[in-house]
């Protein structure tokens, strides 16, 4: 048994699923939210990650196969059935820890990926989202510092 290198893609995939995660948390948030202000701040932040997860999913298939891309689906799906297991103990989106904690873990996998990338144009990509997402992380602090 031989074994290979990874890839740059092999170094996204934790990434995927914690963005993808995330933004089926916030679409849940989006439809048990009351307040018109949160369901702002949750649909924008939903936006951001549908738009990171289809340029993830260009560079992923421009790399590898859609077999690749349709097998780390369901390594997504997997962890969604676990997240919203943990929903149901914690139901409430509006406390605002599970959605910093969400971003948190987000950014943290984030710097992770990027420390092992070095394809210029994936690590654009994701810089790129990164400094657009700033903006939308600070909303979601102050938010739930003080208003949640």
């Amino acid at each position: 048994m031989m074994l290979r290198k990874p890839s740059e893609v092999d170094h996204l995939e934790k990434y995927y699923i914690a963005n993808y995660t995330a933004a089926i948390y916030y679409k849940h948030c989006i439809l048990t939210t009351k307040k018109i202000f949160l369901k702002k701040l949750f649909k924008s932040l939903y936006n951001h990650k549908k738009a990171l997860k289809d340029d993830l999913d260009r560079h992923i298939l421009e790399a590898r196969d859609q077999d690749y891309l349709d097998q780390l689906l369901l390594k997504c799906k997997k962890e969604v059935l676990k997240m919203q297991q943990n929903l149901r103990m914690n139901t409430n989106p509006k406390s605002g820890q599970i959605c910093t904690e969400m971003e948190r873990r987000f950014f943290n996998q984030l710097h992770q990926t990027l420390q092992v990338l070095t394809d210029g144009s994936l690590r654009n990509t994701l810089l790129s989202h990164k400094h657009k997402s700033k903006a939308l992380q600070e909303r979601l602090h102050l938010v739930s510092k003080y208003l949640i």
